[in-house]
C-alpha cells in the first residue's frame, strides 16, 4: 500500500495514525518503512496491521505548531500553555511532539517573565533541535521518558549549559533526574499528558529555587482521560475525579 492510498494521519488521535489500530511494541528493533515519507529506519513500534510511521511524520506539523504558538505567547504559566496546545488536533493523545512541548512552553513562560520575550525565537528553535533526537518511546525501551529530558532541555538552555560546563551541567542533570523520578513514581504505561504536566511543573519548581523566576502554574484537571485506554484514572494526579493531594 503506498502512501496516498492511507487514511489522513490527523483522523487518528490514539493509536495508528493512519488506521487507527493499537500499536504493538517489540522488545528489538526491526526494519520498517514510513509509511507518509518511506524513509527505512529500525524500529520497536508498528500497529497491529502492519503500518508504522517514523518520528518526523508523527511529529512534524504539531511541532511546528508548538513553536509557533509559544514565540507568539505572552504567558507565563507553562501548564495552560501546554494545555492549551494539547486540544490543537495536531497534538495527538500520545507522540515525541510531547518531548518538545515541555521545553518550549518552560523556555516561553520563562523569557517572558523575565522580559526577555525577544530571546524565545532561539531558544525555541534550538530546543526543538535538540528534542527531535529524542525518539518515540525511549520512555520504555531507554528508561528516560522524553517529558523529563525535555525539563533537562529546558533548563540546560535557560543556564546556558554545555558537556564542558560545571554548575550549569549539573542543573541541567538535575532537572532531568529530578523530573524523571517524579514521573517514574506513579509507574506506567505511559501517559503523554500526565508525563508532560508533570515535567513542566517539575520545571516550574525549579525555576523558583534555581533560577530565581517565578512561574504561574498548577496541575489541571484532565480532559483527556476518556479517551486514553490506558489511563491510570485515580491513581493519576490529574484525574478529573477525584483529584489526589498533591498535583501542584
Amino acid at each position: 500500500m503506498t502512501a496516498t492510498a492511507l487514511p489522513a494521519a490527523a483522523e487518528h488521535r490514539q493509536g495508528c495514525l493512519l488506521c487507527g489500530a493499537p500499536l504493538v511494541y517489540a522488545v528489538e528493533a526491526a526494519p520498517a518503512r514510513c509509511a507518509l515519507c518511506g524513509a527505512e529506519q529500525g524500529s520497536t513500534a508498528r500497529c497491529r496491521d502492519g503500518h508504522f510511521v517514523c518520528d518526523a511524520c508523527h511529529s512534524g506539523s504539531a511541532k511546528a505548531l508548538i513553536e509557533r504558538v509559544c514565540r507568539a505567547s505572552e504567558a507565563t504559566d507553562p501548564v495552560a500553555l501546554a494545555t492549551g496546545l494539547m486540544r490543537h488536533p495536531a497534538l495527538k493523545l500520545h507522540g515525541p511532539e510531547h518531548h518538545f512541548l515541555v521545553p518550549a512552553v518552560l523556555l516561553a513562560a520563562w523569557a517572558n517573565a523575565r522580559g526577555t520575550p525577544g530571546e524565545k525565537g532561539r531558544l525555541l528553535a534550538e530546543a526543538r533541535r535538540r528534542s527531535d533526537t529524542v525518539v518515540g518511546g525511549s520512555c520504555g525501551f531507554h528508561g528516560a521518558c522524553g517529558a523529563g529530558v525535555g525539563t533537562g532541555i529546558f533548563a540546560s538552555l535557560a543556564t546556558g549549559a554545555t558537556p564542558m560546563a560545571r554548575e550549569s551541567w549539573g542543573l541541567a542533570n538535575g532537572a532531568t533526574a529530578r523530573a524523571l523520578g517524579t514521573i517514574a513514581r506513579l509507574g506506567g504505561p505511559r501517559c503523554c499528558k500526565r508525563t508532560t504536566w508533570l515535567a513542566i511543573l517539575t520545571g516550574v519548581r525549579i525555576a523558583r529555587e534555581s533560577l530565581g523566576v517565578r512561574l504561574e502554574g498548577r496541575g489541571p484537571a484532565c480532559e483527556f482521560a476518556d479517551r486514553n485506554e490506558d489511563c491510570l484514572e485515580e491513581g493519576c494526579p490529574f484525574h478529573p475525579a477525584p483529584r489526589r493531594a498533591g498535583a501542584r
